[in-house]
């Protein structure tokens, strides 16, 4: 109950924007805090994850699962020896949850949260420094789902699965938000499907220059 308490806190998709070019700001696009290896094991919650409703139906995890397989991947194809492996769930600490949380927030779509010892936080500045020990993302249960390129989910409350969980994978890397063009990394602050459908160069670059 209090961690559910705590994921309804935390908003991860802004609607605010800045003025600012996305140069000014790469210096903040690494949260200087890292995995200590290469490697980040995680397991999906198939119970919860097939509550989501993705194109018009529920009870569908191996559908939810192609799309995170997908975003998983794209971060993996990338020449960093960084990866996100999926293993089984016996002794796992890295988690990809659903949660009903649309009515605590309703701008609310996903989360990703980071653990630096006891310490965890949406917010990856409000973490002490040090190595990252333990992860999670929450995806909205309440949230309409899709396979499709959707791109307008503040007017028709649609969004691309795999769009979604590409930037809140970035946050597991440890990147912040970025504000300038949306083309130019997939941690841009808004949905946007120019920022979304891919890993950008900027984004595969810094991932190198962290892990190798």
């Amino acid at each position: 109950m209090k961690l559910i308490i705590v994921v309804m806190m935390m908003v991860a998709v802004t609607i605010a924007s800045l003025p600012i070019h996305i140069q000014d700001i790469y210096a903040d696009h690494y949260a200087q805090r890292r995995w200590q290896g290469t490697r980040v094991d995680l397991c999906y919650d198939s119970y919860g994850l097939s509550y989501l409703r993705i194109d018009n139906r529920t009870n569908q995890y191996t559908i939810v699962k192609q799309q995170l397989d997908i975003t998983r991947n794209d971060w993996n194809n990338q020449p960093s020896r960084f990866t996100l492996r999926l293993i089984g769930g016996q002794y796992c600490s890295n988690w990809v949850y659903a949660a009903n949380i649309r009515d605590s927030i309703p701008d609310t779509v996903a989360v990703a949260i980071l653990c630096i010892s006891n310490t965890c936080d949406y917010d990856l500045s409000r973490l002490p420094y040090g190595y990252i020990n333990k992860a999670m993302i929450y995806f909205n249960t309440g949230t309409e789902w899709f396979t499709t390129r959707e791109c307008s989910p503040f007017t028709t409350g649609k969004w691309t699965l795999n769009y979604v969980a590409r930037h809140e994978f970035g946050h597991w890397v440890s990147f912040k938000h970025t504000f300038g063009s949306p083309s130019e990394s997939v941690m841009y602050y808004a949905y946007h499907c120019d920022s979304r459908n891919s890993v950008k160069s900027v984004d595969s670059t810094e991932l190198s220059n962290i892990y190798g």
